[in-house]
Parts: structure tokens; sequence; C-alpha cells
């Protein structure tokens, strides 16, 4: 029945959340100390991430014959908690390449993906192409840490004023963005806003915009590729490729 099935997909997404759990309870200790993973560790982790992905796989499927019936915030976190997991990996590609996934593992450039040409044996490299912010979407962002300047915000906004893209590299989108920061203090109050265009990275789920002020500070928007309200940004120093603040930002 339809409520069997649905309380099935929901099961399905638990067990993956589960998983993904143990997976970074076990691994996020270790990988803290010099020598990192062992090789039982490694197999461990394979295997938590293969039954993940059958998990996952198994729950989408599902998902998608209830029309949406069950829960999918539960689908996204489960998702996000893989993400944590394959970080804890580390990368099975070079650092300009794009990992295809599935069970014929392939490595592709991360100038490929989403440029209109199916270039992973599987397709993966065309299958999730849109663009996670439109105009007028706007990120709230709580401070984690910030020693880059004297500010010291508590909060900042950011709010997407354009997204485009490009016909001849649409791998690639335009996105430009609005960001305000206010401080409202005994011994300062500060309001400050400008303009930044950057662009998004399909492979990389991440938006960047190069310094364009004298402070050489560029602006880093990571999303984890399965949560799209959320991201972190980070202000890194152009030349030392350091970062110097970050922040937590979720979709108002």
């Amino acid at each position: 029945s339809a409520g069997g099935q649905s309380e099935s997909a929901v099961q399905s997404a638990n067990m993956a959340l589960v998983l993904a759990l143990l997976a970074v309870c076990l691994f996020s200790n270790t990988l803290a100390a010099p020598t990192g993973l062992s090789r039982r560790q490694e197999l461990q982790l394979d295997k938590i991430t293969q039954r993940i992905d059958k998990v996952l796989r198994g729950t989408l499927s599902l998902d998608a014959k209830l029309d949406a019936r069950s829960d999918p915030k539960k689908l996204v976190r489960a998702g996000s908690l893989k993400a944590r997991v394959e970080a804890l990996e580390g990368p099975s590609c070079e650092q300009n390449k794009y990992q295809c996934g599935g069970n014929d593992p392939q490595c592709v450039s991360k100038l490929f993906v989403c440029d209109g040409h199916r270039d992973c044996r599987n397709g993966e490299d065309e299958n999730h192409c849109e663009i996670p912010v439109k105009p007028g979407d706007k990120f709230l962002g709580d401070k984690v840490f910030d020693n880059c300047g004297k500010l010291n915000p508590d909060h900042i906004s950011v709010t997407v004023k354009s997204v485009s893209r490009a016909a001849f590299f649409p791998g690639l989108p335009q996105v430009t963005i609005r960001v305000n920061i206010e401080v409202d203090r005994e011994d300062t109050e500060v309001s400050i806003s400008f303009t930044s265009v950057g662009h998004y990275s399909f492979a990389n789920h991440q938006m960047f915009f190069p310094s364009s002020r004298s402070d050489d500070l560029a602006f880093v928007a990571q999303f984890d590729g399965h949560n799209f309200d959320r991201f972190i940004g980070e202000a890194i120093h152009e030349g030392s490729r350091e970062s110097c603040a970050r922040f937590v930002y979720k979709r108002q």
C-alpha cells in the first residue's frame, strides 16, 4: 500500500542517517591524528559509504514512485551527512577533476561538468545542473570566527542580485551578490554594503567571488551538494589562500 511504502521510504532515510552519523563519529577523531586512517579503517569506511549509497538509491527511487509523499527533509539530511562521510574519505580524483561516481568510477575535468555535453560514462556530469540560487534569494550568516579586520560583525547578509549563464560556457554561471555588514556596538557603529561579481561551480557546489577591494579578500560560499538552503561562507586572502573569517549562512 502507499502508506506502507511511505513508511518504508522514511525508514530507509533514517537508516541512511544512522549509517552516515556512525561513519562521522567513527572517523572524525581519527582523521585529526597525524597518521590518518589505517587500511582497515579505510575498508570499513568504504563499506559504510557503499551501504549509504545503496540505502539512498532505494529511498530516492521509492520516493519518486510515491510522488514525494515521504519526508524530503530527511533525504536532504541523509545526503548532507553522506557528503560529510565522503569528505572524510578524501578526494579520489586530482584537485581539478570531478568524480563521476557510481559503479564505474571515472575522473573528468571540472570544467566539463554541466557544460551541456555528457563526459562521464554514466552521465553524472550532466545530471544535476540547476543553479541553486536565483535573484532575490537572501542568506543570513552567523559568525563562527572573524579575524579579518576591525569590524568583527556577528552577522552578515548576502542577497543574490542576478544570475546569468553564458551559452558558450554554461558550466560556470555568473552570480552577482550584495553584501551587507552592520555593526552596532557601544564603541562602533558602521554600515557597509557592496556588490561582488563571481561564479558558481557545479563541480564544487561552490560560489566564488574574487577580491574587488584593497584588502585582497575573496569570498567562498560552499554548499554541501544536498542542502542548498545553507552554506559555509569564508573570507580568504587570495595571496595565501588562508581563511580569516567563517560564517554559517542560512536561506531566509
